[in-house]
């Protein structure tokens, strides 16, 4: 299903034609149609703003569960591409989506090269998001004899890493890249007297962050342990990406 924009709106510019990502009904029966703009943010369109040009929906997927239970159908690939929806509110990642608009060959904008494919913007956010967390996690576990850091850095090798190591690397499927990205760095979170939900708040935040960094196919993923730490290391376009949580005492 696409659609064609009856006057010109500032973030749909680069095509002529636009593709419904998903369209369901609203509480009040209403429909409404999920499009992404130049940016790759998904979001609500109006019909008043567009035309309809091409009706079919054979390519979409049912998927009620995501807007709760009421009717609601997602593009069939972006399904695949995003088995981690639990609502479609959350379609509206631009980092997660940016291969699957890579793959129905959209254009990329300046302002989304400048702001969001920017590495250096990306690295930034990461570090600035490891100073808080690591200062909630030493107001959390000052007392304790036993208490973990996070540091973020990258690498052209690992050889260092390697030397280092006190077991042999133990290799991720990269297809389980996120849930054990997810699972590392919440083992920092463990020992806390906060509720799960806001040590799984900071967790999130932080694996969603890294992950951004990955836009494209991930080489390969694997833990290395040493006696001061344990890394998480992401082999992408031949850098290594290593997460490391170090121990404190």
């Amino acid at each position: 299903m696409k659609v064609r924009f009856k006057k010109d709106l500032s973030n749909y510019k680069n095509l002529d034609d636009y593709l419904v990502v998903g369209f369901g009904l609203h509480e009040s029966k209403t429909r409404f149609y999920l499009i992404a703009d130049d940016n790759f943010a998904v979001g609500y369109a109006m019909p008043k703003h567009f035309d309809i040009i091409d009706a079919a929906a054979d390519g979409y997927i049912r998927r009620d569960d995501l807007n709760s239970g009421r009717e609601f159908y997602l593009e069939a690939e972006m399904n695949h591409s995003r088995k981690d929806l639990r609502n479609y509110l959350e379609i509206n990642d631009p980092y997660e989506n940016v291969s699957y608009f890579a793959e129905k060959k959209y254009p990329v904008s300046v302002d989304y090269d400048k702001s969001m494919l920017n590495e250096d913007n990306k690295l930034s956010r990461i570090e600035g998001a490891l100073l808080f967390i690591n200062r909630y996690l030493y107001e959390q576990f000052w007392d304790d004899t036993y208490r973990e850091g996070l540091e973020f850095y990258k690498k052209d090798s690992l050889d260092n890493l390697l030397e280092k190591r006190i077991s042999e690397p133990a290799l991720i499927q990269v297809s389980h890249y996120k849930d054990e990205l997810l699972k590392f760095i919440a083992r920092a979170f463990g020992a806390g007297e906060q509720p799960i939900d806001k040590s799984e708040y900071y967790a999130r935040t932080l694996s969603g962050l890294i992950s951004t960094l990955f836009a494209k196919e991930i080489a390969s993923v694997q833990k290395i342990e040493s006696l001061y730490d344990m890394c998480f290391v992401t082999e992408y376009e031949n850098r290594y990406y290593i997460l490391s949580r170090y121990w404190v005492s």
